[in-house]
């Protein structure tokens, strides 16, 4: 590609980072509809001054799960609490506009900072603000993102998101400012790397203990209570299973947050999260925590803050591929999984649960991608057709008996043992695809999901027959790749927990991502969602809708769809009462 030539993102919004490559990156200096509604939109990043808002209380936020630790690439939900105690390099409004976060400026082509390379890499140089510090005021520097990245690539170290990472030949800090990221293919997100990504680590503080004792720099209190993180807000008490006190940081990049202490109380049930916003004991809560339901129930209390929905994460039926001593043996059958996926009834899910504020889904592709609407034409979808399932099981050999119950040759009933998520709304949708295999002759056993064993990697990894889970819907959140795939030797890190591999699929999504052309950026995509959908091992059921609900008088909450990859707390140091 020509030095000069623009680099398209392969994300949901091509044209913003055209406009992030040329010589107009200071377009993107305001946050407009994104940012709080005071009426005139805030410079972005920054923190309302004190003489512009009224006096903060603490903020309350319930979460229904409790962090295990802080670090980001430590956590599988790090989207939703890594943005209090972590910054990053760029940050993403929810229209996935990228703005600059502790690096001074994103990388261009124009401005020499990224370059593609004549073997086909990818630079891009970083210049971090000279003002950002950690919150113990020491300078963050280079060498802390030098330093995460070897951390991250150590086996020894338990790591749960590597997105970047993985995609990177080498970090090195040039000087104190200055950081250089080799890429090792093209990678259109190379110049937004955002948040959960790619936070920095304390060199000075933790690269001693990693020296000398990995066992206490993988298990120490450096990453729980004692974390002192880059991000606005800092931790000042941590009360297990109860709650988490953080007090703004000083010396936060953007300026002290407006309000002083954010409080997250950990309640596990959704519907006692809205008896708790009803009751003003609690001012926030989002869809990790508490779903549609509750938000439905909320506004027909009348309550007086405000619910916001957004399309969110999808709902995806992964079947077991790795036998782990107790897997059904039907669905390595390919016949077998896309009649179960044929019998599921996704429109009447999507109309009965969610009076139609829901997508109907079937391949990895946000709607909102431009490559969509070519996709949705030309990519097989198993669209609901019972007549079709039961000719498939009957050409695997499952025939629907009198008793409603499909059988082998053998008399072996066909049973897919289903883990689900652990909200109500989840199970709801995990009964509703138990009913309709139910309809077609397959006996599903459904595993409600406690909280707590949503960090149990092995268990998540270990499951019989189908997993039913969601996750953020972004291109980069296509995680059925080898590099995913969770093991034993590997501590059971990684999110491909069903173990599904296609090297074609694996190549043709890699291609997609770091295409230039938009052309061949679509070609890609669709041969690699065709194999996905041939292969029938990871399937959508819909995009279930985010819910993110607010106190009366708080401002600059602004919730992404689930297209973005950013929590509901990705502007938390601009959030302030009115």
């Amino acid at each position: 590609m020509a030095r000069n030539q623009t680099v398209r993102t392969p994300g949901v919004q091509l044209h913003r980072l055209r406009r992030v490559l040329g010589a107009c990156g200071a377009m993107f200096i305001c946050l407009a509809a994104c940012g709080p509604s005071t009426g005139q939109a805030p410079v972005a990043g920054a923190t309302p001054s004190a003489s512009a808002v009224a006096p903060q209380k603490a903020l309350m936020i319930a979460l229904a799960f409790e962090p295990a630790v802080l670090e980001p690439s430590l956590l599988n939900v790090s989207r939703e609490i890594a943005p209090l105690t972590s910054a990053f390099l760029t940050y993403l409004t929810p229209r996935q506009e990228p703005m600059p976060y502790l690096a001074a400026e994103l990388p261009s082509i124009d401005a020499g900072t990224w370059k593609t390379l004549p073997d086909g890499r990818m630079e891009t140089t970083y210049h971090l603000r000279p003002d950002a510090k950690w919150q113990d005021g020491q300078p963050i520097t280079a060498a802390d993102f030098a330093f995460a990245y070897q951390v991250r690539l150590d086996p020894a170290f338990p790591v749960q998101r590597l997105n970047v990472e993985h995609r990177l030949q080498s970090v090195t800090a040039l000087d104190d400012t200055t950081l250089l990221l080799v890429w090792k293919e093209p990678y259109g997100a190379a110049g937004m790397v955002a948040p959960p990504d790619f936070a920095p680590m304390h060199h000075e503080l933790l690269a001693p203990m990693y020296e000398t004792d990995k066992a206490s720099f993988v298990e120490g209190p450096q990453w729980r209570d004692a974390f002192i993180g880059s991000g606005p807000y800092r931790v000042e008490r941590w009360d297990p299973g109860t709650e988490i006190d953080f007090r703004a940081n000083d010396g936060f990049v953007f300026g002290k947050p407006a309000i002083d202490r954010v409080v997250v109380k950990i309640i596990p049930d959704a519907n006692t999260i809205a008896a708790n916003l009803l009751g003003h004991t609690v001012d926030v809560a989002f869809s990790q925590s508490m779903g549609f339901p509750q938000g439905q129930s909320l506004e027909q209390a009348a309550w007086d803050g405000q619910v916001q929905y957004q399309p969110g994460n999808p709902r995806i039926l992964e079947f077991q591929t790795r036998d782990w001593g107790q897997a059904q043996q039907a669905v390595t059958d390919v016949r077998v999984r896309r009649a179960a996926l044929y019998a599921v009834d996704r429109q009447a899910m999507v109309d009965n649960i969610y009076g139609g504020k829901s997508l109907v889904a079937y391949f990895w592709l946000p709607p909102s991608d431009p490559a969509f609407p070519a996709a949705d034409r030309e990519v097989q979808k198993y669209a609901y057709d019972p007549a079709r399932a039961a000719a498939l099981l009957q050409e695997a050999g499952w025939v629907k008996g009198s008793d409603g119950v499909a059988r082998n040759a053998a008399g072996e009933a066909l049973e897919i043992p289903m883990q689900n998520q652990p909200s109500d709304f989840d199970e709801q949708e995990g009964l509703v695809v138990a009913s309709d295999w139910k309809a077609a002759g397959i006996t599903s056993d459904v595993h409600r999901l406690a909280t707590q064993e949503l960090t149990d990697n092995q268990l998540r990894v270990t499951f019989a027959g189908v997993s039913y889970g969601r996750r953020a819907f972004t291109l980069d959140d296509m995680i059925w790749t080898s590099t995913q795939v969770p093991t034993p030797e590997n501590r059971w890190t990684g999110q491909n927990r069903s173990g599904y591999v296609n090297p074609d699929l694996e190549s043709l999504w890699g291609k997609a991502l770091g295409a230039i052309d938009p052309t061949e950026r679509q070609a890609s995509l669709i041969q690699a969602l065709q194999i996905e959908m041939s292969d029938a091992v990871v399937s959508l059921t819909h995009v279930q809708p985010n819910v993110m609900a607010t106190s009366a008088g708080l401002a600059g909450p602004a919730m992404p769809d689930g297209a973005v990859a950013a929590g509901a707390l990705w502007n938390v140091w601009q959030w302030h009462w009115q």
